[in-house]
């Protein structure tokens, strides 16, 4: 769609973008928009998902200087006020003195200041709030996604619609740690299949959006492969990262779970297509049907493969 819209299309939609998402960049409002085909209400109700998940980056303006104006002006203000009233009543001592100026300031509530904890820099381990939340927890009750999301205004429910559509396929997700995903792989005789995301990733969205939520990819997955999903910058997600060595995130890996090695893999957004004919050439035979043509195929005296270790 970004093909269709001239450029002073894209930039009325980039201004209208920013109206709704005050603070935030020209190049920020374009990330958002070309990640949703430059569909404006999609885009602002994912930025609002992602606010809540403490994603977005910070907002690019300095915060209000009325208070600093303020304190700045009270001290010679008021003097030369005061100075003035007093030379006032000197000369009219019958006078009523005036009421003090009001002077505005603005205090800093508890929702302001969970506002702007969400915009603050993130902790090595993912909180609460992150996109794709506690896996374990969220398989255990698949409710908590939406209702964790629930409100009462009608702006909170779109975003709810709209979250659904990025939500992790937890239907197909192995709920356990790599290792144990590798050893249930191994012990059913399926190929194990890896997305490792992140959520400051616009790519890793739109794989569950469009790939994981293809209906032909879904039956695929669930019939021939252990489907296993981490965050990147969980505690088992870095082990992944680092022993496999990746390099861009998001990532879909092809493991065979008996030695650990990868068999193919895909670096970003995989459309559906793309990802069922890459797949193809895994759902004629298991990994232990392949070691076994592989160990037909090795001559006499060979040793066999290292099987990799295990995560610890």
């Amino acid at each position: 769609m970004e093909g269709m819209l001239s450029a002073n299309d894209q930039q009325s939609m980039v201004s209208l973008f920013l109206e709704v998402a005050q603070g935030q960049t020209t190049e920020t409002a374009r990330q958002f928009l070309q990640a949703t085909s430059w569909k404006l209400e999609e885009a602002l109700q994912l930025f609002l998902i992602g606010s809540d998940a403490g994603s977005l980056p910070p907002p690019s303006h300095s915060p209000p200087l009325e208070n600093v104006e303020s304190w700045t002006d009270q001290p010679s203000s008021e003097p030369r006020k005061e100075s003035e009233s007093s030379d006032h009543n000197v000369n009219d001592p019958d006078e009523v003195r005036p009421p003090l100026p009001v002077i505005r300031e603005t205090l800093y509530d508890d929702s302001m200041i969970y506002r702007g904890s969400r915009f603050a820099p993130r902790s090595q381990e993912p909180n609460s709030l992150i996109a794709f939340r506690n896996f374990e927890e969220e398989m255990r009750r698949p409710g908590v996604w939406e209702t964790e999301q629930g409100a009462a205004s009608t702006a909170e429910t779109s975003r709810d619609n709209l979250a659904s559509l990025y939500r992790p396929p937890f239907h197909l997700m192995f709920n356990g740690t790599f290792d144990k995903a590798k050893g249930a792989a191994a012990m059913q005789d399926k190929w194990l299949l890896l997305n490792i995301q992140s959520t400051t990733e616009f790519s890793s969205h739109m794989l569950n959006r469009d790939t994981w939520a293809n209906e032909a990819v879904s039956q695929t997955i669930s019939t021939n492969f252990i489907f296993w999903q981490v965050y990147d910058d969980t505690t088992e997600g870095r082990k992944v990262c680092t022993y496999y060595k990746l390099e861009s995130i998001p990532v879909v890996l092809l493991i065979d779970p008996i030695t650990g090695q990868k068999m193919r893999s895909w670096s970003g957004m995989v459309q559906p297509e793309s990802l069922l004919e890459g797949l193809l050439a895994f759902l004629d035979a298991g990994p232990k049907d392949h070691h076994m043509t592989l160990s037909h195929k090795r001559p006499r005296g060979a040793s066999s493969p290292p099987k990799a270790k295990g995560l610890h």
